[in-house]
């Protein structure tokens, strides 16, 4: 297999930790121009088949229009890191999600520099971009001859097609590509568990 393929198993715990740290900061009782950003990074462990993101851990938010990593968030990040080391179960730091509220999903090219920085490290890392106003929203698949109804996830996974070319190529800015994922763990309650803590978190604010 490709390594640039490696599809991706995202434990369902996860995505809901990226959907409440997006959703805190950018929902529908919050005025459309005050939405902001976040990010976060992923951790989990990977094999010959499979990527498995098996944790997500807040870092920082930003604006409407962008987010990014100050002196607070190094030090969360090694954190992270260090408490991973400390574990022993073999986790790493495999990529890292962000939120676009209301922009749809794509990767610009500030995303791609930011990400260049997790493969070319380990070149199955992966980021996740997620648009809240999308979550649940139906769509159609083809598989075949057969066309399915699904209901979107909200977000895609992305890697970088060629983690070499230079970053002033006229071709940079669609240097991506998607990656299949399965959400392990996903069940009817999901989004109901989702929505009651959401709700909680909210009001304890």
């Amino acid at each position: 297999m490709d390594k640039n393929l490696k599809p991706v198993i995202i434990h369902a715990e996860s995505y809901k930790d990226i959907i409440l740290h997006a959703c805190k900061y950018a929902n529908s009782a919050i005025l459309e121009d005050e939405w902001k950003m976040v990010y976060g990074v992923l951790s989990g462990y990977s094999d010959d088949q499979f990527l498995y993101v098996k944790n997500a851990h807040p870092i920082a938010v930003g604006s409407a229009k962008e987010v990014s990593v100050k002196d607070q968030g190094y030090i969360k990040f090694g954190e992270i890191m260090e408490k991973l080391d400390s574990e022993g179960k073999g986790h790493f730091v495999i990529g890292s999600y962000h939120s676009k509220p209301g922009l749809s999903l794509f990767m610009s090219k500030v995303d791609l520099i930011n990400h260049l920085g997790f493969q070319a490290r380990f070149n199955d890392a992966i980021t996740i971009v997620f648009d809240h106003t999308l979550l649940g929203r139906k769509k159609e698949e083809k598989i075949d001859d057969n066309i399915l109804t699904k209901f979107d996830t909200g977000f895609e996974i992305y890697r970088l097609t060629e983690v070499k070319l230079d970053r002033n190529s006229d071709e940079y800015e669609t240097n991506y590509h998607k990656i299949d994922y399965v959400v392990e763990g996903l069940n009817k309650f999901f989004f109901a568990d989702v929505l009651a803590t959401l709700s909680a978190k909210l009001s304890e604010e």
